[in-house]
């Protein structure tokens, strides 16, 4: 949707007028239940971050190995993807704060097992994959039933507002994380992040206990048998044209440009930038840029939400090429901002162009088709990339995934089922 024109204002009264959202948001704290989930929540982010730092030197510290690193962090996402629709139906059936409480205190144990094992330098890679591929079937567990938990908790329905105030905290935790992570890890390795990352979880498993379950009282809702829902979410899919070229494009941008920078990066900045403060700082430039996508989106609203969300996926091609060459780290950190704004602004036009055009009752599973599709050959890129780098080498890897994020977005494009999408108001 195009900004439409408004009439012109006293400054003082579009002051008062663009806080009031804010105003708004912040007020959902004042609930006891929802401001003990949001302290939990974004402490969890927090410790998500330094895990994710450290998840990568820990391999690198025991490999130096671009395949095992990759075959490592696909194998922590594999269980989210093998499990979300299960966790989806258990989400719908038992109470959510149970399946959240138990996996964050699951998640803690693993995460706690993880530090010790670095620590007492008894670890080696078998055991640090199995323990993080634990912890991903845990995180495939929580996430669904942590979308529905907030229909619950916000305060008389205002589940805009507390979405909202999650996701601004969530990056911001994120960030501070990252900077934190690139310290910790830089000077003590990545053992002593691992148990800041448990201890985080157990916090979320206490923020999670003292919540009052007589706020949850509201029934769930009673499904049919999986199979029949999860056919008809993908009938929705198929017949809705844009949704699964988008569906496809994702998936290949994310297994062949994504994932040889999520692999090869930490292996690059642990070669010639700085180690583990240099790929922290790169990833705290992104969630920057991810920060400032998420604020142009609650303005900005183009007519064609899907054809702007395929074209602003260029933004990706500068921080590729950034790492491909013998670039310097202020340089590299340049090119990470537009990339993170990049990666917000899309995701969030393409869950507008699902709201506005997928039934209310479809929703859900539609959304859960796209996050599938997106995620599925996630594993096999990873570990594809670090292969790939040791057959030729991290800079062909890197510029021919720069190449196909502008090639695959000029043929998506070209599709006509994407081209005609427009937002309702538009039509």
């Amino acid at each position: 949707m195009n900004v439409q024109s408004r009439p012109a204002r006293p400054e003082t009264q579009t002051s008062a007028a663009e806080r009031e959202p804010l105003r708004s948001a912040f007020s959902v704290l004042g609930d006891t239940s929802f401001r003990r989930y949001f302290v939990g929540q974004t402490c969890s982010a927090f410790g998500s971050a330094l895990s994710t730092v450290a998840l990568a030197f820990a391999v690198l510290s025991l490999t130096r190995s671009a395949v095992a690193l990759g075959v490592v962090l696909a194998g922590s996402r594999l269980p989210q993807i093998i499990f979300a629709l299960l966790g989806g139906a258990l989400g719908d059936r038992f109470s959510r704060r149970l399946i959240m409480l138990s996996t964050d205190a699951f998640r803690a144990l693993l995460q706690a097992a993880t530090a010790a094992t670095l620590i007492l330098h008894a670890a080696d890679l078998p055991l640090i994959a199995a323990l993080q591929i634990l912890s991903g079937v845990g995180s495939a567990m929580f996430a669904p039933a942590a979308n529905g938990l907030v229909n619950n908790l916000a305060p008389d329905g205002r589940n805009r507002e507390a979405t909202s105030m999650l996701g601004f905290a969530a990056n911001a935790a994120s960030i501070s994380g990252l900077a934190v992570a690139g310290a910790i890890v830089g000077a003590l390795g990545p053992g002593p992040a691992f148990a800041v990352d448990a201890a985080t979880f157990a916090v979320s498993t206490l923020s999670l206990a003292l919540i009052d379950a007589r706020s949850l009282a509201k029934p769930l809702l009673a499904r049919r048998g999986l199979i029949a829902d999860i056919g008809e979410g993908w009938r929705t899919v198929r017949q809705a044209r844009w949704l699964l070229t988008h569906c496809i494009y994702v998936c290949l941008l994310n297994t062949l440009a994504l994932c040889p920078f999520f692999v090869l990066g930490p292996l690059i900045a642990s070669r010639r930038l700085g180690g583990a403060p240099a790929w922290a700082a790169i990833a705290i430039a992104w969630t920057v840029g991810s920060l400032a996508g998420n604020i142009t989106t609650t303005r900005w609203q183009p007519r064609r939400p899907i054809v702007m969300a395929i074209a602003l996926s260029i933004g990706l091609i500068p921080i590729l090429v950034s790492l491909a060459l013998p670039l310097t780290l202020g340089l590299v950190l340049a090119t990470a901002v537009p990339a993170g704004a990049e990666s917000a602004i899309s995701s969030t036009l393409v869950l507008v162009a699902l709201q506005d055009n997928i039934p209310d009752h479809l929703l859900a599973r539609a959304t859960s088709f796209e996050t599938i599709g997106s995620l599925i050959a996630v594993p096999l890129g990873m570990s594809f990339a670090g292969i790939a780098a040791t057959w030729s080498n991290t800079q062909s890897v890197l510029l021919f995934s720069a190449t196909w994020v502008l090639l695959s977005s000029i043929v998506a494009l070209a599709t006509p089922s994407v081209r005609r999408l427009q937002t309702s108001d538009q039509r």
